[in-house]
């Protein structure tokens, strides 16, 4: 009903409709800090890649300054604008990061809400593949560079290893491999007889990981094996699987994998092969 509508929207046949505004301003307009860099959003391309009226140069006299902040404006605009780009490196890939001084804004229904606008590169017009390639890519460059990413997977990893509740040295340790790309082993016997697994800088190297699971203190404890807390928990998914192959359980022909008794499992455990 049209009486339902709340401010700023109106009623069209069974939907309410609100216009909607995108306001863009200029976060910055002084040299920020490195953290205040990275609280921006739109990133940005490198700005050596223009040329001509699109041309970009560096700001100021330092070309970097000691935060590690490197500023570009648009040539014939202000210093600070929705224009400028900054520069800072990543501290995981040591790979630069080039982000707009721009804070875009959507207002919906006369601007009783407001959200973020997300980015992006693609062109609404005429979308090509290779933009989904590019987005996709940044995705998952974000998600390995997340700073929860190195706990997370170790947390993940040893219990597929058969540690269902690691200790924070464990997770620690694979964490530390996780970031660094290296796990060093040390003889409790002999100080100087050393392990170095992993790749230096290469973050997220399985080797190293594997590594620090496998052989950490933890693991190696004969004192560790005897903790009645310690071991492997079955997974519930596992369990049931494991309860069909005891009695034999066979599915005919015309049914699906996940019908009847699976299905019923599956939506009691609240777990199935695809939601692990």
């Amino acid at each position: 009903m049209a009486e339902s509508c709340g401010d700023g929207e109106v009623y069209d046949t069974d939907y309410c409709l609100c216009d909607t505004s995108v306001t863009e301003t200029v976060p910055h307009t002084a040299l920020p800090t490195r953290a205040e860099v990275l609280e921006l959003s739109v990133g940005a391309f490198d700005p050596s890649m223009f040329t001509g009226d699109e041309a970009y140069t560096l700001f100021g006299d330092e070309v970097t300054d000691p935060d590690g902040v490197t500023v570009y404006k648009k040539n014939g605009m202000d210093d600070y604008t929705t224009e400028t780009v900054f520069r800072i490196k990543d501290e995981f890939s040591n790979e630069y990061i080039y982000l707009k001084n721009i804070h875009s804004e959507v207002s919906v229904c006369g601007s009783s809400f407001k959200f973020r606008n997300s980015p992006t590169f693609y062109d609404i017009v005429d979308p090509e593949l290779v933009s989904a390639y590019q987005e996709t890519d940044a995705y998952i460059d974000h998600v390995h560079n997340h700073p929860n990413t190195p706990p997370s997977v170790c947390l993940m990893l040893h219990k597929h290893y058969g540690y269902s509740n690691p200790t924070q040295n464990q997770v620690l340790g694979c964490s530390e491999a996780f970031k660094t790309g290296v796990y060093t082993w040390t003889n409790p016997d002999d100080d100087s007889e050393e392990l170095v697994f992993g790749s230096l800088g290469e973050r997220g190297n399985l080797k190293a990981v594997a590594a620090s699971i496998v052989l950490s203190n933890e693991a190696l404890s004969v004192e560790a094996d005897l903790d009645p807390n310690g071991g492997t928990v079955t997974s519930p998914l596992l369990r049931l699987m494991h309860l069909s192959r005891s009695f034999s359980l066979t599915k005919s022909d015309h049914q699906r994998l996940t019908a009847g008794f699976l299905e019923a499992g599956f939506n009691a455990i609240v777990e199935g092969p695809y939601l692990m």
